[in-house]
């Protein structure tokens, strides 16, 4: 009997140790997934972020639901898209930086090649009068989703009076005063701490109140986030530096050749000053993408104007084009780098505008991680959401200076409400937008 009973016991152990053990990911399965990700990623923010959790957590089992939870925490923490971050952050977590390129490429390269055949369209067939009628309209339902996306943070992150201060201000600057994205964004992480661990904690103090703070939101998400308590905190991921380094130092003079020739066939073709001009732009531009591809859209329209490269309604068509196809906001940059060299410039400007957010998720994600529960993170935050909310709106007012007629104007409007009062996919929207516009155009409108 006692064997019996002893033999059953190990089973059972044997059994939960197999249920408690979770598999590891290769840098191909990583790539694999978020390139399936990629092709389906429309809509960006939370309906992504879903459909990552439903892959991740529930289906393969990675991580576990506070995992990623944390993981998220952290993507939204960093310029660019959300999605995209946090599917870099689990492939850093699991491959190193090999796994995290895997994980951020796999999922930016469907949209890329889809704003690339796009352009290559629009460059052939975007001058047609029905064709540009449809295009408007893309513009149109994008300045509604974005003032949609600013009414619902404002709904649920800018609930204090100072936080409208900062979004105010934070519109004011970009809209009127030509600030970057950065220089609003530091602007309002020292309001955020100067009032959340100063002012605040002193009046607080005085009048012998202590609460709870109210949750952070950011954009793109919608809903708040209240990092979890450090006692659920999940243990450290192991390092990943600590498998690959033999392969990585025999292909080390592999890459610097392929680098060394890909500068001298562009140094032959003459754009090498063209093409390194534009890549810093971009770089630049994708270092202050907090809150993804909307709030960068007031100062990437300065850059483009001030070098000339394309027109205002070109800018708005790539808005549209970016929303419009899977994958970050942030490829418009492919839409315009094409349109000024090809596929070349859409491949510098894509690899250019990533490669800033690419790299803060891999120097600096797994520290947020460990920080994300600080008192002084949490109100660098709060003076950070309203710094989008002013920066989202001001992308809606400079969008809707493309409009060419009150028509446009009403179809951002539908938009914006349809999108405040249901649960629908921006897609279509979109394609709602585009085709009210032609249908109306053809009815002399």
């Amino acid at each position: 009997m006692s064997s019996v009973l002893g033999s059953t016991a190990e089973w059972l152990r044997r059994a939960t140790a197999r249920s408690t053990t979770r598999e590891r990911p290769s840098r191909r399965d990583l790539f694999t997934t978020a390139f399936r990700l990629g092709c389906v990623g429309f809509g960006g923010g939370i309906s992504v972020l879903s459909q990552i959790d439903g892959e991740v957590v529930k289906k393969r089992g990675w991580l576990t639901p506070r995992e990623f939870s944390n993981t998220v925490t952290v993507s939204q923490m960093l310029p660019g898209g959300a999605a995209a971050n946090a599917l870099a952050y689990i492939g850093m977590r699991f491959g190193g930086w090999a796994g995290a390129l895997a994980g951020y490429v796999g999922f930016v390269l469907p949209g890329a090649l889809a704003v690339g055949a796009l352009s290559w369209i629009y460059v052939r067939f975007g001058t047609v009068p029905s064709a540009d009628r449809l295009l408007s309209g893309f513009n149109a339902a994008v300045v509604g989703i974005i003032c949609a996306i600013t009414l619902k943070m404002v709904r649920t992150g800018v609930n204090q009076l100072w936080q409208m201060g900062v979004a105010a201000g934070a519109l004011l600057l970009s809209a009127v005063g030509s600030a970057s994205p950065a220089e609003v964004v530091l602007l309002a992480i020292c309001s955020g701490l100067a009032v959340d661990l100063g002012a605040r904690r002193a009046i607080a103090r005085a009048r012998g109140l202590v609460g709870r703070r109210p949750p952070v939101a950011l954009p793109e998400d919608g809903a708040p986030l209240d990092p979890p308590p450090r006692a659920d905190r999940p243990p450290n991921p192991p390092s990943p530096a600590s498998t690959g380094s033999t392969t990585t130092t025999l292909r080390t003079p592999l890459l610097v050749g392929t680098l060394g020739v890909l500068v001298a066939v562009v140094h032959a073709t003459g754009l090498d000053a063209q093409l390194i001009e534009m890549a810093v732009v971009y770089f630049r531009t994708g270092l202050g993408a907090y809150g993804g591809g909307f709030a960068i859209i007031p100062h990437l329209r300065q850059m483009v104007h001030a070098h000339n490269w394309i027109t205002d309604r070109q800018f708005a068509d790539a808005v549209a084009i970016g929303k419009l196809t899977p994958g970050p906001v942030l490829l418009m940059a492919t839409f315009i780098g094409y349109l000024q060299h090809g596929w070349l410039g859409a491949g510098v400007a894509t690899v250019a505008i990533f490669s800033g957010p690419f790299a803060l998720v891999g120097l600096l994600g797994t520290w947020l991680d460990r920080v994300r529960s600080r008192r002084w993170v949490r109100a660098a935050l709060r003076g950070l959401t309203p710094a989008v909310v002013g920066l989202m709106a001001a992308a809606a007012i400079t969008l809707g200076g493309s409009f060419d007629a009150k028509v446009e104007v009403g179809i951002a409007a539908a938009t914006a409400l349809t999108a405040v009062r249901f649960d629908v996919n921006p897609v279509w929207l979109l394609a709602l937008g585009g085709v009210a516009r032609l249908g109306l155009s053809f009815a002399g409108l």
